[in-house]
């Protein structure tokens, strides 16, 4: 797959994952979903487990596995179900830094890869063109790291992500 097709279906994505950015932002209360969304409804523990075909005692052991992050996406289809909501879960970059208006996106992401790779190409070739006296201004730097992003882009190394840059 060219990068152009790559870069396409990463920009569909980060669309899609736009609506998921505030909702990551916001976290999940300190009693955890399950707990919140029940108790909002005015369903007691026993009530819900009744609803998931569980005991109540099931019910509690899931609302801690769950603020520890130990729970199975199958439970929470099932304590979804339960409460009448639908269960939805995704991925968020990080922030990562990007172009005016690629911050924590899948471009950033994939851009600052290539930015790690190129700086560390950049350093190695300035540490050449010093011991020759011909090392580039800061404007030429920047361009030239700039162009070598770009084609790192089109033409990535097989090791992309295994390189961190360092």
């Amino acid at each position: 797959m060219s990068y152009w097709d790559k870069k396409v279906i990463r920009e569909q994505l980060d669309k899609k994952l736009i609506f998921l950015r505030d909702f990551a932002a916001a976290g999940m209360p300190a009693q955890g979903w399950i707990k919140a969304i029940r108790e909002a409804l005015g369903l007691s523990a026993s009530q819900l487990g009744k609803r998931a075909g569980i005991d109540q005692s099931r019910i509690s052991r899931l609302e801690s596995a769950e603020k520890s992050g130990d729970l199975k996406l199958s439970s929470l289809q099932k304590i979804a179900k339960a409460l009448g909501m639908k269960f939805v879960y995704g991925f968020v970059p990080e922030g990562t830094e990007g172009t005016e208006g690629t911050e924590g996106t899948l471009e950033a992401m994939v851009r600052e890869q290539a930015k790690k790779i190129a700086l560390r190409r950049i350093e190695t070739l300035e540490g050449t063109m010093r011991l020759e006296k011909q090392a580039l201004s800061a404007e030429e730097q920047k361009r030239a790291l700039s162009d070598m992003v770009e084609k790192i882009l089109v033409d990535p190394p097989k090791d992309f992500w295994e390189q961190d840059g360092a």
